[in-house]
């Protein structure tokens, strides 16, 4: 699909998976101006757009085809960033890179997936190479087929790095999409490391400024929520709970004294989890839920939200990462 990790059962490209997606006609052309390490196993990348006056248009949670040279197939990555990063912010035609329309990538080390390969190459060896993309993908905000006047509440459940599309979506919706009044995150995911330098979470930074609120009601009392699922740890070491854990991995914004309406949980999204964000009958006819994540995770959950009473089958929208 979408992300860079290869599936288990098929070794097909990412051009051959998506083969039915819709896609643009139109190439552009970037450059790779900025590379972050998150953690050891994640990097960002900023890429300008060279056509500075026209920018990219594209739906929040759509993919790229990602050209890199000397490779023939495209890499498939999700945008993590949002439309309006990557149209002109004014009609100065301003040469400064952080000023100009961009597209952020969220990339998993995969050295089994060449252009993903390309990607994580030594910073010094692709800076300021130029690539080429195309948009492409379906698993989009808005839902295409739900009226999105009804649309009061929207769900996001992430696995891993199922987080990419749903960043995108969530920004978004704050920055344009003030008629959503209630919004919720679910998020599943491993700690990097006990290592204190490598204690970064996919986007958590991002995600609790955006529910962040200086004003913040108790926790019940919130229309917005998020609720983050801590699995275990990548490199297998024991995983600490409570306060000692948030202390441990100094993980900003989860302190006591927070204003983030955020709840903490050390097991998978349960069932129990899943009716809370689900909601009354009231609720659950003005919501849409997005999922996406690892194929079991999300075969499960889409089953089980399309079970539940009053909630439509184009209400639950879904894409796996292999």
């Amino acid at each position: 699909m979408t992300l860079t990790q290869p599936s288990a059962k098929i070794n097909l490209s990412h051009e051959k998976r998506t083969a039915t997606e819709p896609r643009d006609r139109d190439l552009h052309h970037v450059i790779l101006d900025k590379i972050t390490p998150v953690g050891d196993r994640i990097r960002t990348f900023r890429l300008v757009v060279k056509d500075k006056q026209s920018g990219i248009n594209f739906l929040p949670g759509q993919w790229l085809d990602v050209h890199v040279p000397g490779i023939e197939e495209a890499g498939g990555f999700t945008i993590t960033s949002t439309p309006r990063d990557a149209v002109p912010r004014d009609s100065s035609l301003s040469t400064d890179a952080e000023s100009s329309p961009f597209l952020e990538l969220a990339v998993q080390k995969s050295p089994e997936n060449p252009p993903a390969a390309w990607l994580w190459q030594h910073e010094e060896n692709i800076l300021g190479k130029e690539l080429t993309v195309r948009v492409g993908g379906s698993f989009v905000w808005p839902p295409p087929e739900v009226d999105i006047d009804k649309i009061k509440r929207v769900v996001f459940i992430a696995g891993g790095v199922g987080i990419n599309p749903l960043i995108s979506m969530l920004s978004h919706i704050r920055q344009e999409c003030a008629s959503v009044g209630h919004v919720r995150l679910l998020y599943s995911t491993k700690l990097p490391s006990n290592n204190p330098n490598h204690s970064e979470i996919l986007f958590l930074p991002r995600i609790l400024d955006l529910f962040r609120d200086p004003q913040a009601a108790p926790i019940e009392d919130e229309k917005d929520c998020l609720e983050l699922f801590f699995t275990g740890i990548w490199d297998n070491s024991q995983l600490l709970s409570g306060d000692e854990l948030v202390h441990s991995f100094n993980l900003p914004g989860l302190q006591s004294e927070t204003r983030v309406p955020a709840m903490v949980w050390f097991h998978r999204i349960n069932e129990s989890a899943l009716s809370r964000a689900i909601g009354g009958q009231k609720e659950r006819r003005s919501s849409v839920f997005y999922v996406c994540g690892p194929s079991d995770m999300t075969d499960h959950l889409v089953e089980y939200l399309r079970e539940q009473d009053d909630i439509a089958p184009a209400q639950v929208l879904c894409e796996k990462w292999w």
